[in-house]
């Protein structure tokens, strides 16, 4: 995706006619084209066939029109061509820039090579989707967000563990398969303290639950979420679990997106200080013991003299969920 975007950097250079867009072709989609505005902003011609007739969408970074006739000027040719769909960005915050190129990268590489107008709005839709939560508050810390990909990047399996990453947006954990469940804690205080919820310490019955607990400092020299982000896709083939990585990070962060690149963490003190506790061995609050008429309950822990799972016998080889992670 890095190659994309300096192809469009390439183009920011390049003199154009009034009505035309300086383009170049995609390298492993050449009937597909990165282009740039005349305000800088980075531009996806992609075609597609049928004239079918769909409602252009227009959002507050996002814009998407349908069977377009563009003019394009491309090694220093000057085309005009029918059939493409215009996708372009109203932005020239660089991260916007790099996350909308890699976005629309992972869904040129899903398109069949003769996609109909129908199916490629389809895709589009989810791409106008995701970018509308970049006007919505954060549903979390830029720091809960780098320990979970952390946790992702350290797997063993970091493929099943993005499948399990939060499966719905109530998710009470962070992991959950369906069976099991892993709960990711973070601290940049002294001590192993971390908030729980009552519930998140009571799974159901027939759950095995882990939490992780990381000690974070924010660093100059460290990585950021987009450094991770870029790691754990070099190790997932499947291009629906990359869009999904995707997905979730612009989701979680909305409108701190912007922030991403000035945040970074000590990544060797993560990696030094990541333990995995039972949820049985946690000091938590009986359920049986709390009045009825109480609820949304917190509560702070010391895990400092918590036995972790490295120090006791724990059966993994039941749990697909935990086989994927790094304990």
């Amino acid at each position: 995706m890095k190659e994309v975007y300096q192809l469009f950097k390439n183009l920011l250079n390049k003199p154009v006619e009034k009505g035309y867009y300086a383009a170049v072709s995609i390298p492993f989609a050449s009937q597909h084209k990165i282009g740039a505005s005349s305000e800088g902003y980075p531009m996806f011609f992609i075609q597609a066939s049928g004239k079918d007739k769909a409602l252009d969408i227009t959002l507050e970074f996002i814009k998407v029109l349908f069977n377009r006739t563009c003019r394009l000027i491309e090694n220093a040719e000057m085309r005009e061509i029918d059939g493409y769909s215009i996708v372009s960005l109203s932005t020239n915050n660089i991260d916007y820039q790099k996350y909308f190129i890699d976005v629309v990268c992972i869904l040129l590489h899903k398109l069949p090579d003769n996609v109909t107008v129908q199916i490629l709005k389809m895709e589009l839709m989810k791409i106008a989707d995701l970018f509308s939560n970049l006007s919505r508050p954060s549903k979390k810390t830029l720091q809960g967000l780098w320990v979970e990909l952390f946790i992702i990047e350290q797997a063993k399996n970091p493929e099943y563990l993005l499948q399990s990453w939060h499966t719905s947006p109530n998710d009470r954990f962070d992991f959950n398969d369906g069976k099991d469940k892993l709960e990711v804690k973070s601290t940049s205080t002294a001590r192993r303290i971390h908030k729980f919820s009552l519930e998140q310490l009571n799974p159901n019955i027939n759950s095995k639950l882990i939490i992780a607990s990381v000690f974070v400092i924010e660093t100059g020299h460290g990585k950021t979420i987009f450094d991770l982000k870029d790691s754990v896709c070099k190790k997932i083939a499947d291009i629906g679990l990359q869009y999904r990585l995707n997905e979730v990070i612009v989701q979680t962060l909305g409108r701190d997106f912007d922030k991403v690149n000035d945040v970074s963490f000590d990544y060797q003190q993560a990696h030094d200080t990541l333990m995995f506790y039972d949820f049985q061995d946690i000091p938590s609050i009986a359920v049986e013991n709390i009045p009825k008429s109480l609820s949304n309950i917190h509560f702070d822990c010391d895990l400092s003299a918590v036995q972790t799972i490295r120090d006791k016998y724990y059966d993994l080889n039941d749990s697909l969920l935990f086989q994927s992670i790094q304990i």
